[in-house]
């Protein structure tokens, strides 16, 4: 891999030269690219490119570990304060764990402003499925859904979450 100017691989394989980036086939961005490393065991690795190759849309591992950094950013800024985020929170439980399902009702009755709808669905015996539509601030949708995914008994949750059309500023 040649080098930049300032000591940095370039990711694309190709040198600049002292005039910068004049005539490189780099994406357009004005961030420069910086390469690092980062270590996994080989089936990780081997399954992650497997999935990249299914997708399709990505181009290289490259861009698919930005594409992940870009995800985890966007994630985090929907924690915010004033970030107006809509998503879903699905749990799976077992109603019969202790007084769970007395808890998961009061913690939902904290957050009545944030919960648009409910849908419960009996999978077995003891096992409930429960999807919960959400619109609110960032942070309180996310303090939401770790209360809820924090009680006991509750086996499995995940908190999908997108930014509106206002905080887009659409």
């Amino acid at each position: 891999m040649a080098e930049h100017e300032h000591g940095r691989e370039h990711e694309h394989g190709h040198p600049h030269g002292p005039t910068g980036d004049a005539g490189c086939r780099c994406s357009g961005s004005t961030s420069e690219l910086v390469r690092f490393s980062v270590t996994a065991p080989d089936d990780l690795l081997r399954r992650f490119d497997e999935q990249i190759a299914r997708r399709g849309d990505v181009a290289n591992r490259s861009e698919a570990v930005r594409d992940l950094i870009r995800a985890s950013i966007a994630k985090e800024q929907m924690r915010t304060p004033d970030e107006q985020v809509i998503g879903s929170l699905t749990m799976i439980y077992d109603h019969h764990t202790g007084d769970l399902t007395r808890r998961l009702d009061e913690v939902q009755h904290d957050y009545t402003d944030e919960i648009v709808s409910t849908m419960h669905v009996h999978l077995d015996h003891h096992n409930c499925l429960e999807i919960l539509a959400l619109k609110g601030r960032g942070e309180r949708v996310y303090e939401l859904a770790d209360r809820l995914l924090g009680l006991r008994g509750v086996k499995h949750g995940e908190l999908t979450c997108a930014a509106t059309k206002q905080s887009l500023g659409l």
